[in-house]
């Protein structure tokens, strides 16, 4: 692999950090915005939001460091 090559996967996977980053973010923010606010009803709705919100906070927190640590592990042959 070229020193080329190495810096663009490097790049495009820094890039899929964030993005899962930013994505997750939105999505805590819809889930809290649905748990308690009146978007969808009066009172919030707990149903929905709180699972959107887990669904962002495991995208924004757990699934960029799973990501990671699987990129800097060795591949295996």
């Amino acid at each position: 692999m070229t020193p080329e090559d190495r810096e663009r996967l490097a790049k495009s996977r820094w890039q899929m950090l964030q993005l899962l980053r930013f994505t997750g973010i939105v999505l805590m923010i819809l889930g809290m915005w649905i748990w308690a606010g009146d978007i969808l009803r009066i009172g919030g709705w707990p149903l929905i939001g709180l699972p959107l919100f887990a669904l962002g906070a495991f995208e924004a927190i757990v699934l960029p460091s799973l990501l990671a640590r699987q990129w800097k592990s060795p591949p295996s042959e």
